[in-house]
């Protein structure tokens, strides 16, 4: 197939992309490099650098594509959520209805997008089931409004213009090469607690809230091979799917993790118990999070296998041997 990836240089789209080149598409990515800056690196397919709310720029690069990867998105952590909720509604959504439009006037046989658990924002019943989100309020925060808004866009052109649809709801994405930030949660909670327990080494360390927030964690490759390997499947077909992992754990729980790894790798070298230092957390920050991924295993057969204690073994050893190479453990 000929596909078009909007957000083709964002982090998950970077492990999507080679796989579908593996799989045999022919693939263009679109992107106005606006977050993670222009890769310099060889692509193996066309790269556009525009802005994918342009119809100028879209139109063209529809002409013979089969199917579109949808995922833009303004991505933050929870305090970035409040910080930039305009940017998050007006770019989010100016950019799939865009798509969908001109993928409907092209013909194009399906546009899948890629949208987010915080449609779960204000449920309630756990774990969460795909069907929860058509029954729940609406998110509070801007970013779930955009996520929910898109798949209603999604359903919509299915309903009027015979534009077929894939919905995919990733939860909690751990990326191992994310940079965090000083600015306690703009950033996503895996890179914010490993960029200020590691490379700050602050002990206390700022947490949102109590710490007791519930989550579960998939790593960015099984998630991003999902994507690639069902997107186009049949099965998939004006369907909407959770890809993640069942294993919970809290915030607190996830930092001492980070924290006693990080030790036994000698990237912290007191040892001294991990404290924390509560920090204020938005009103609308999830408490629990906990999907249910049962549809995905049952239909597709799919499940995530790489555990949290894996993800971070990988990342502390990763980032263990960049400190041995300058010489700066210790």
């Amino acid at each position: 197939m000929k596909l078009l990836v909007c957000g083709s240089e964002g982090r998950l789209m970077s492990w999507v992309i080679p796989r579908l080149l593996e799989l045999g598409h022919d693939v263009i990515g679109i992107d106005n490099c606006a977050k993670w800056g222009e890769r310099k690196s060889h692509r193996a397919y066309q790269f556009v650098s525009g802005n994918c709310s342009d119809p100028a720029v879209v139109r063209p690069l529809l002409q013979g594509v089969d199917g579109v990867i949808q995922a833009v998105a303004s991505l933050y952590g929870v305090v970035g959520f409040h910080r930039y909720p305009a940017d998050i509604l007006t770019n989010d959504l100016g950019v799939h209805q865009t798509v969908l439009r001109l993928a409907s006037m092209a013909a194009v046989q399906r546009v899948v997008f890629v949208s987010s658990s915080v449609v779960y924002e204000q449920c309630s019943c756990e774990p969460f089931r795909e069907e929860f989100a058509d029954e729940c309020v609406l998110p509070q925060t801007d970013y779930g409004l955009s996520k929910i808004a898109g798949e209603r866009l999604s359903k919509a052109y299915w309903k009027q213009y015979g534009l077929p649809f894939t919905i995919w709801r990733p939860f909690n994405v751990f990326d191992p090469i994310e940079d965090g930030s000083d600015d306690v949660g703009l950033c996503h909670v895996f890179a914010d607690f490993i960029h200020r327990l590691v490379f700050r080494q602050q002990n206390p360390l700022d947490i949102l809230g109590d710490g007791y927030q519930r989550r579960s964690f998939v790593h960015i490759q099984e998630i991003a091979e999902a994507i690639a390997a069902f997107s186009f499947d049949p099965r998939t077909l004006n369907e909407t799917y959770n890809l993640g992992r069942d294993e919970v754990v809290t915030m607190r729980e996830l930092a001492r993790q980070i924290y006693e790894k990080a030790c036994a790798h000698g990237l912290l070298g007191n040892g001294r118990a991990l404290q924390f230092r509560c920090q204020p957390v938005p009103r609308t920050d999830v408490r629990r999070r906990v999907g249910s991924f049962e549809k995905v295993k049952r239909e597709l057969g799919w499940k995530a296998t790489r555990s949290l204690d894996t993800m971070l073994e990988e990342r502390m050893a990763c980032l263990a041997e960049g400190h041995i190479a300058m010489g700066a453990v210790g």
